[in-house]
């Protein structure tokens, strides 16, 4: 698990440090505070070798991603062109460099910083490149953006049957989604009635007189449905989620947080998610104090002079924010 993360030198950040980072952690701020931009970098620190993908993971398409997109992730006026990501990972330190392709002509990279872990932004012309420290295992790392976070029930029934096809993963998304609602009992992916040419659907058994389509059963379950078959079908170690609140109604939002809760806990897996809702931050934080072990931080981002700023909050500090104590405007 990620319990730090330090960063130089990346988008609007000149210098971040994170500290005190817990299973769960939700990214608040202003618009243009940084909150993508931080999933960004967590995503690079877990998996450098899949740089070629960051630029579709949050953000709309980018045209020639080299101009458009990895010559900003250096921010501008960095001194000697470098920046770097750091995080502690149960108290062992991965690193990262990263600067303009022409970098390691002007500033010696440490020996530490292998040839073989060397990744480059895309094919020439190369605008980005990044160096990782050895002997790091990479993380592995799902991202949910506000791009994908609406699934149709083709991709709904990709993500359960992925799920399912995991040993235990039918069971253990049954009994997730239970702790949630209890009237779920059984959960399956239906070819439909005979001559009905609609495709696949997901049902499931909540007591009737038959099993009723998932789509019925309301958005809380159906986005929870969704983003637990995702995390047990990949089973990754880090899951970033982009604007989590995003087209829910704030009724259902503890719904959601109640399930993300448990199953970060018993899946093993740190969440890192943005927002822009008030009552997303309430949401989360009722359900983690309904839980034995309160593993919930925030992090909130903002803006000064020299770039953006942040801080971590704990429990106490939460609780005086959602008081009105704090301002986390």
């Amino acid at each position: 698990m990620i319990d730090e993360i330090k960063i130089e030198n990346f988008r609007g950040f000149t210098s971040l440090e994170l500290p005190s980072l817990k299973r769960v952690n939700l990214i608040v701020g202003e618009n243009n505070a940084g909150k993508t931009s931080l999933l960004e970098a967590i995503s690079l620190l877990c998996e450098a070798d899949k740089i070629h993908e960051l630029p579709d993971k949050f953000r709309p398409s980018q045209g020639d991603t080299n101009s458009r997109y990895f010559r900003w992730l250096l921010r501008d006026g960095a001194q000697k062109k470098i920046g770097n990501l750091q995080c502690s990972l149960n108290g062992k330190q991965s690193l990262l460099l990263f600067g303009t392709p022409s970098t390691s002509n002007g500033l010696k990279i440490p020996s530490e910083f292998s040839s073989e872990s060397f990744h480059s932004a895309q094919n020439p012309p190369k605008s980005l490149s990044v160096w990782i420290k050895d002997g790091i295992p990479p993380l592995t790392c799902r991202s949910i953006s506000v791009f994908q976070q609406q699934y149709d029930h083709r991709s709904l029934v990709t993500l359960v049957g992925r799920a399912q096809r995991k040993s235990g993963g039918e069971e253990t998304l049954q009994n997730l989604l239970a702790k949630v609602d209890p009237r779920i009992k059984k959960i399956r992916v239906d070819p439909g009635a005979d001559g009905n040419n609609d495709g696949n659907q997901v049902i499931v058994d909540i007591g009737l007189s038959e099993l009723m389509p998932l789509t019925q059963t309301g958005q809380g379950v159906n986005r929870l449905m969704s983003i637990l078959a995702d995390i047990i079908g990949e089973s990754p170690d880090v899951l970033l989620i982009d604007e989590i609140e995003n087209g829910l109604h704030h009724s259902v939002q503890q719904q959601i947080w109640t399930g993300l809760a448990e199953a970060a806990e018993k899946l093993n897996v740190q969440i890192f998610a943005t927002t822009h809702s008030d009552e997303c931050l309430r949401a989360a934080n009722s359900a983690f104090q309904d839980r034995q072990n309160y593993d919930f931080s925030v992090i909130q981002l903002f803006r000064v002079k020299s770039g953006v700023q942040g801080r971590v909050l704990d429990k106490q500090h939460i609780e005086a924010a959602i008081a009105g104590d704090i301002d986390l405007r």
